[in-house]
C-alpha cells in the first residue's frame, strides 16, 4: 500500500507538469495536426512548387513552338514528321536504331 501511496504522491506532486508533458506529446507527434505532418506537409508542398516551376517552363517553350507552327505549312509538317512519323508519297524513311537484336528472334 505504501508504494501507491508514493505513486499517487508523486503524480499529484507533478500533475501540471506531467499534464504539460502529455499535452506536447500529443500535440508534436500524435495529433492529426502535429509537428510531423506539418514538416512533412511542408517538404511535399516544395516538391509540388519544384514540379509546378517544371510544368510551367515546358508549358512556354511548347507554346512557342505551337504558335511557330501554325504560322506556316512547314511547321504542320514538321509535327506530322516528328510526331507521327509520316511521310511524303514519293518518299523513303529508313528507321536507324542503336539497339541490337532489333527484328532478329533467332538470337
Amino acid at each position: 500500500m505504501g508504494r501507491i501511496n508514493n505513486i499517487w504522491y508523486y503524480l499529484s506532486r507533478h500533475k501540471y507538469f506531467i499534464t504539460i508533458v502529455v499535452c506536447v506529446v500529443l500535440v508534436g507527434v500524435v495529433d492529426e495536426n502535429s509537428v510531423r505532418s506539418l514538416v512533412m506537409l511542408s517538404m511535399q508542398l516544395s516538391e509540388k512548387k519544384e514540379q509546378l516551376r517544371s510544368y510551367e517552363e515546358q508549358f512556354e517553350r511548347d507554346s512557342i513552338r505551337l504558335s511557330n507552327f501554325e504560322a506556316s505549312l512547314k511547321g504542320v509538317e514538321t509535327i506530322a514528321r516528328e510526331r507521327y512519323k509520316m511521310k511524303r508519297p514519293d518518299e523513303d524513311v529508313f528507321v536507324l536504331s542503336t539497339e541490337k537484336n532489333i527484328g532478329r528472334e533467332d538470337e
